[in-house]
């Protein structure tokens, strides 16, 4: 059985190599290589009043990342600047050549989540004497655009693993210092990068960690209208609402219609505004629902699995919701699940994802003579494939195994009824926020008598539970999506948020 004190020792060792622990030790914006150099660049723009273009992408972090900036340079109160989310279904991923001649007056290009593989757009805009400045954090390839790059995996910063808004957050906070506008408060900001740290699934040590729990506390007060209205929404914004109820709203926008959508909400001026666009995003979270259910009903007999992955092509599917989809198959299989859906152009196109542990990206560089074009995260990535290679694509893919350790195991132990307490949730409490590279700990709890159990919800999808325990108290438990949870399972321990005394989640993963 655990003690407290063991509890408390394992979850501190989680982070025994963190070297970033509070707001002070954050490094430095010019510690992130070409920060400065672009801080000038932009400070030079201002002082000439020239025309800025900032290119976004039309996933959360995308999102985010592009309302980020627009609400600096807001701040700064320079007005000669654009923007634009390239739409998924017209203009594709990242910036382009086309898109680049729909703003032809732009002086200075910024991209933020996107630009990393942007090699032919990086040489129209040197052709034709256009500043490209790339704020990205995917894996960059062997060639790297010919532009001012800021990415953390390119330079060696003391965290690679964060997210595009983190980066665009550091590239603002260079132009601040620079610029020595110090009544400018980036603090707020947090509320934007937190979510797209979260969605992006970025690892949640160090500057991640610091950043997403200083905005857990600003979320009990929020800055920005959004945030504001999503607090009168859900009436507590932690970490598990972000991944569960926020991130899929946002993420909804880009996959279903235009981005635009949730920009709006993000750049909400009054409560009307958020109010509008956040009824819309809910609408299209629950068509996006909707045809994923669908999807993964029809691609059934069309799955192909190896030993090494799950691999689907099919004609058809919405573009939109793929990821999704190769997540979802992931899960079910564990093991690297492809999905992709047939382009007008002749290639398939889709997205991957990958148990914890596997880089895709080394994995798919061994076959890279198959592959079209690829590029993302160990974890996650969009793949394009010629027709003709489909075949010896997933025949001959083999999941290299990632450099990087594993997270710490969410498993804990055996835990006795009686230190279910205050004490215990306060040592819980301490070590989140939880979630990618620190995994919500979880417990066998045995000694339990069942009292009761009874399906709740609107689909009675749900399970509430009522525990004895052997001191005679009693214990409640929640089973989300669970019609028939095993009683003597394993538990994640919660407060309940109305009588203020702990409770259980039942936790299906756990037993998979």
């Amino acid at each position: 059985m655990l003690t407290l004190g063991e509890i408390e020792n394992k979850l501190s060792l989680r982070f025994a190599k963190d070297t970033i622990t509070s707001l002070k030790s954050l490094p430095h914006p010019f510690l992130l290589q070409n920060v400065k150099e672009g801080a000038e660049i932009i400070k030079e723009a201002i002082q000439k009043k020239k025309k800025i273009l900032i290119v976004g992408d039309y996933d959360a972090d995308g999102i985010l990342s592009t309302a980020l900036m627009i609400l600096f340079f807001q701040a700064l109160q320079y007005p000669h600047f654009s923007f634009i989310i390239p739409n998924r279904f017209k203009d594709g991923y990242g910036i382009s050549i086309p898109i680049l001649q729909r703003f032809e007056d732009a002086e200075v290009i910024i991209t933020v989540d996107n630009g990393i593989t942007a090699l032919e757009a990086a040489n129209y805009c040197k052709e034709q004497g256009k500043t490209l400045i790339i704020t990205d954090h995917h894996t960059p390839k062997e060639e790297l655009p010919q532009a001012l790059i800021i990415n953390p995996k390119v330079s060696g910063f003391p965290q690679e693993e964060i997210c595009g808004a983190m980066v665009a957050w550091y590239f603002c906070a260079g132009i601040k210092t620079l610029l020595r506008r110090d009544e400018i408060d980036l603090l707020p900001f947090f509320e934007l990068t937190s979510i797209a740290t979260i969605s992006d699934m970025m690892p949640l040590k160090n500057i991640n960690r610091i950043v997403v729990k200083k905005a857990l506390t600003l979320f009990q007060s929020p800055s920005f209208i959004f945030s504001q209205f999503l607090l009168s929404q859900y009436r507590k914004i932690d970490e598990e609402c972000i991944s569960f109820y926020i991130a899929p709203l946002i993420n909804a926008s880009g996959r279903m219609a235009q981005a635009q959508i949730a920009l709006s909400f993000l750049l909400s001026s009054n409560h009307r505004q958020a109010q509008i666009a956040f009824e819309e995003l809910q609408s299209l979270n629950q068509e996006r629902k909707k045809i994923q259910n669908q999807i993964l009903e029809t691609i059934q007999e069309s799955i192909i699995q190896t030993q090494e992955c799950i691999f689907v092509y099919q004609e058809g599917l919405h573009e939109g919701v793929l990821g999704i989809i190769a997540g979802k198959l992931m899960e079910e299989y564990k093991k690297p699940a492809f999905v992709l859906t047939l382009k007008k152009e002749g290639y398939y196109q889709g997205s991957a994802r990958a148990p914890q542990g596997i880089n895709l990206l080394e994995s798919i560089e061994k076959l890279k003579e198959l592959v079209f074009e690829f590029g993302g995260h160990q974890e996650a990535l969009g793949i394009k494939i010629f027709p003709q290679h489909l075949q010896a694509f997933h025949q001959n893919f083999k999941a290299q195994k990632s450099k990087e350790t594993s997270q710490s195991q969410a498993y804990l132990g055996v835990l006795h009824p009686s230190l279910i307490s205050k004490q215990l949730l306060s040592i819980l409490e301490t070590y989140a926020p939880y979630g990618e590279g620190n995994p919500k700990p979880y417990f066998s709890i045995p000694h339990l008598d069942l009292l009761e159990k009874k399906q709740i919800g609107k689909e009675k999808n749900h399970t509430h539970l009522v525990f004895k325990t052997p001191n005679q108290t009693k214990l409640k438990a929640l089973a989300f999506f669970e019609t028939n949870p095993n009683p003597n399972g394993f538990f994640h321990i919660t407060l309940d948020q109305f009588t203020q005394s702990p409770m259980l989640l039942y936790c299906k993963q756990c037993h998979s």
